[in-house]
């Protein structure tokens, strides 16, 4: 081989080496993005699961509170009820009051 063909075959690997070189930034650029992308993405997935847990433990809470409220507003049921019923007839003799009331009211002269 001659010396222009041996410079001709040093300049044509001097260019692959520089393109190898360059396929390797890349590739390894494509790497470091794919590695953070995959960390921040388990960070979102522990950061969703955390959340799902606190609300889990929410709607516990809010389950209990409710079978609670619920007990309460079925014992107060029987003492709702009653207290409806005195204030009906509470209603009724008050009416009956006035209508017995008026009639002996108005019977008896003012001036006495």
């Amino acid at each position: 081989m001659s010396g222009d063909e041996i410079a001709g075959v040093n300049a044509a690997l001097f260019q692959m080496a520089a393109k190898i070189g360059g396929l390797e930034s890349t590739v390894s650029t494509l790497l470091q993005t794919w590695q953070q992308m995959e960390a921040k993405a388990s960070d979102g997935r522990k950061d969703l699961h955390q959340k799902v847990d606190a609300l889990r433990a929410q709607m516990s809470t809010m389950d209990a509170q409710l079978a609670t409220a619920t007990k309460d507003i079925a014992d107060m049921k029987p003492t709702v009820q009653a207290v409806q019923k005195v204030r009906i007839q509470a209603d009724g003799v008050r009416n009956v009051s006035r209508w017995i009331y008026l009639p002996v009211s108005a019977a008896t002269p003012s001036g006495s």
